[in-house]
């Protein structure tokens, strides 16, 4: 995907009213259509990530390889979460052999290579609890000026960078996450993570075509896992889910099962 088109609107006039980080774009998609999307991240309880790492451990342990895939992956936070649970539940050895490196991708160039590229992340108190004890191995805090000035962050938010060890778990790249499911090559061992931008971004209509897409090119056995504010804002987005054959196996996590449409 070549983005054609990208502007950032004033942060003076869009504040964050949650989030460590905040940054509102559009951007021309693979299509050629623009659309509106924005980065706020920091730690959301519509997601339990160590349920969802116990689960692609039972689901996938006799497989070598495990593909977890963010598609709107912003400036890495969710994914180092992910990330921290995964190595708690399958253990270093494992996880590395089986998943990493994870390959982060959102839309935005500038969050991607300014922030996932370089390492560095801004997060608040409730972020660094949910790493639990292994935060320390993982950050060191450096000067908020670090941070790129075209985002606008939380008063309370610090600076972290990535230590070299944990930041070779991940790849960053700029991607159209329609583009990337047009080439996913699933063999019933993939993670599809799209959260918290389909209502905004891509509204019923395009959404019911995403998951219509997911359903011809997932394997039974594998998992699509979305976010509690795209439930909330669509209606329709469950009932979506289960005719393109999808089932809720753990909070915001689907399975695809071996339904033909």
């Amino acid at each position: 995907m070549q983005i054609r088109s990208f502007s950032q609107y004033t942060n003076s006039i869009y504040k964050p009213s949650y989030g460590s980080l905040f940054r509102l774009t559009n951007y021309i998609d693979c299509n050629g259509k623009t659309r509106f999307t924005q980065n706020s991240t920091e730690v959301r309880d519509d997601l339990d990530y160590d349920e969802l790492a116990q689960i692609i451990k039972k689901r996938f342990s006799k497989l070598d390889k495990i593909n977890l895939m963010p598609m709107n992956g912003s400036d890495g936070t969710e994914s180092y979460l992910i990330a921290n649970s995964v190595l708690n539940v399958f253990g270093e050895k494992q996880a590395n052999e089986k998943i990493f490196p994870i390959l982060v991708t959102d839309v935005d160039p500038l969050i991607i290579e300014q922030y996932g590229q370089k390492g560095v992340v801004a997060l608040k108190q409730h972020d660094i609890e949910a790493f639990g004890s292994n935060f320390d191995k993982y950050f060191k805090e450096i000067n908020i000026g670090f941070l790129p000035y075209e985002a606008t962050y939380s008063r309370d938010a610090k600076a972290y960078r990535l230590t070299p060890e944990f930041k070779n778990l991940f790849k960053f790249e700029v991607k159209d996450l329609q583009e990337r499911l047009k080439n996913l090559k699933d063999e019933g061992n993939s993670i599809v993570i799209i959260r918290n931008c389909l209502a905004e971004t891509f509204g019923r209509d395009d959404t019911r075509k995403i998951i219509s897409n997911l359903s011809k090119l997932m394997h039974p056995n594998s998992l699509f896992v979305i976010g509690g504010f795209d439930r909330k804002r669509m209606s329709t987005l469950i009932s979506d889910l289960e005719f393109y054959g999808f089932k809720e196996v753990g909070k915001n996590i689907f399975s695809k099962i071996d339904k033909k449409i």
